[in-house]
Order: structure tokens, then sequence, then C-alpha cells
């Protein structure tokens, strides 16, 4: 029975072989076509994302063209001409007891809307920080030494219209304590601060327009610092209370 078998299984070797080398084939074109639709799904699955990151970036591109964007400004209740004599905005000027009473260092803080539809202001927040020797930039965690902190809601206009604070910034009163050591470049005052707003196009985010101020002692006026300007963007969250404001670091 032996001999009988090897006979057969050499009579029938070369359609083994043959249908082995089928079957192999088959399995081979099987994996390289599997291989193919894969690589083909993949690369339509980059275009989708792609297409889908482009509509992204358009409709952003379009909210950032039509949304509201607060700009905060400081505004000096007179200005120093070349006569070395002070003046108010109107053209007034500020007599030897006004400027003793530091009236020339009286400022306003005033809201301007540049974009194009209505920003929902929702407070502010006012800080006067006095930075000691050796210290020549504003810390990203500055408290402030005295910090002033309000609601305020006010629907805004878009196209450049603007809202004064009627609280008065004194920074004479401010920087009363360690005037000689800011008149020396030993110290150095800085107003800084946000403004929080909403936007039309976002009903869960926080908008904060953040300002900074530094006092320039040689001509005796506050100058804007534009690394410490920015816009930023946050999920909304409970407002802080003022006692809260006093009690942790600057959001930034």
């Amino acid at each position: 029975m032996l001999t009988a078998f090897a006979s057969w299984l050499h009579a029938n070797d070369a359609a083994i072989w043959l249908e082995a080398f089928a079957l192999v084939a088959i399995f081979i074109w099987d994996r390289l076509d599997a291989r193919a639709d894969h690589r083909h799904t993949i690369a339509q699955l980059k275009i989708a994302q792609e297409q889908a990151a482009a509509a992204q970036a358009s409709a952003q591109s379009v909210i950032n063209a039509e949304r509201a964007w607060v700009v905060p400004g400081l505004r000096a209740n007179a200005q120093r001409y070349a006569d070395s004599r002070w003046y108010r905005p109107n053209g007034v000027e500020l007599s030897t007891e006004d400027v003793l009473a530091g009236k020339h260092q009286w400022y306003w803080l005033t809201v301007t809307n540049m974009g194009r539809t209505p920003a929902q202001i929702l407070g502010i927040v006012i800080r006067y920080s006095c930075l000691g020797e050796g210290v020549t930039d504003l810390p990203q965690d500055a408290a402030g030494d005295h910090v002033s902190y309000r609601e305020f809601h006010h629907l805004l206009g878009g196209d450049g219209q603007s809202v004064e604070i009627s609280e008065r910034i004194d920074l004479s009163l401010h920087m009363r304590d360690d005037l000689d050591a800011i008149n020396k470049f030993d110290k150095t005052a800085v107003i800084h601060g946000w403004i929080k707003y909403r936007h039309m196009f976002s009903t869960s985010d926080d908008c904060y327009a953040d300002f900074c101020y530094v006092y320039t002692a040689s001509q005796q006026r506050l100058t804007t610092v534009g690394r410490h300007t920015k816009q930023r963007q946050e999920k909304a969250a409970a407002a802080l209370s003022e006692a809260e404001l006093d009690a942790s670091p600057q959001r930034r």
C-alpha cells in the first residue's frame, strides 16, 4: 500500500505544486489588493481631513473679519508740550496748583470696538504694580499692588465706537510712596489689566483684551507696552469677586 501511495504522490507531484503555487499567488494578490484599498482609504481620509481643516479655517476667517475686537486705551487728563506746561485736550492750561495736586497724571480707561459687530462688555480689571530695582519686565503672574475690579455691562457697537470708564486712574496717588525711587529709575510704575467681553459669534467663550502701560519718568507719562497688549479667549467661568482678584494672580 505504501508503494502504491508513493507512486501516486510522485505521479501527482506536479499538480500538487501547481495548486500550492496558485493558492500562494491568490493569497499574495489578496494581500496586495487589500493594501491598495487601505492606501486608497487613507488617502481619501487625508483629503477629507484637509478639506475639513480648510473649511474650518475659512469659517474662522469669516468670523475674525466680522466679530467684535475690543481695544483698551488710556486717555490722559493733560499733555505736556515743548514749553514744559501741561494742557488739557481742549487746550486749557493746568494751573500750578493742579499740577502740584497731580491732576496732570490722571487717566481714564477707554474701550473701543474695532470690529464690525457689537461687543458685550462684561467686566474690567485695572491694576497698579511697582516693579522693584532690577526688574525690567512685568511678571506673567503680576497680581498688582492695587487692584480695581468692576462689572461693566455695556453693549458696544462696532466700527470704532468707544466708551469711557468713569473711574479715574490717579497715577500720582499710586506712585506716592515710591515716587523718588521711580524718578531715579530704581523702580518702575506699571498700569495693567484687562477688559472682559463677548462677541456675537461665541456663546461659550469669554474674550479678554489685555493692556499694559509703563510710566516713563523722563516724560512723566504712561507709554503702552506692546508685548503685554494682546487678545485671548477662554472658556466662560464664574465671575471673580474683588476679594478673589486681590488674592489671586492675574490670569494671562
